[in-house]
């Protein structure tokens, strides 16, 4: 065994499961284009002959992972993979797909339209139940007038 191997690394704390899987799963030349460097540059990156920079890094991790790099705020965190966009913490079933978000404004009506329909029926129940009281009492009362007086 070479005990003289490096690995990639940085000079700033980072997951080093998530370096080695964005330092090799993508091919050295995507690397370049990605970071705009050379392929010398990635050799010695890959190497571990020089640190990994902080912005390669994130920009890796999010081509490789799909995780949105920290600093971009309440979406730091989030992964996109394929056609959906998971917040953190979640699986498979909670996220959301690409279709879904385009039509976010029609759910958002949706929902209105069924929050509005929910209150309606609610207050066509308790007009209901108040009639059919009032229906009570009133044959009641009117019995009692027709036995008087009939």
């Amino acid at each position: 065994m070479d005990n003289n191997r490096k690995f990639p690394h940085t000079d700033f704390k980072s997951n080093p499961n998530d370096l080695m899987h964005a330092m090799f799963s993508v091919s050295m030349t995507e690397i370049a284009q990605t970071c705009k460097v050379s392929l010398d540059t990635v050799h010695a990156w890959k190497n571990g002959i020089e640190p990994v920079p902080y912005m390669a890094y994130q920009l890796l991790v999010f081509k490789a992972l799909g995780r949105i790099p920290e600093g971009f705020g309440s979406w730091s965190g989030w992964t996109l993979i394929e056609d959906r966009i998971y917040p953190p913490g979640a699986t498979y079933k909670g996220a959301a797909r690409q279709i879904e978000l385009m039509f976010i404004d029609h759910y958002r009506i949706d929902r209105q339209l069924c929050e509005n329909q929910a209150s309606h029926i609610e207050g066509l129940q308790r007009r209901h139940d108040f009639y059919k009281r009032q229906c009570g009492l009133e044959s009641r009362l009117g019995m009692m007038v027709l036995n008087l007086f009939g």
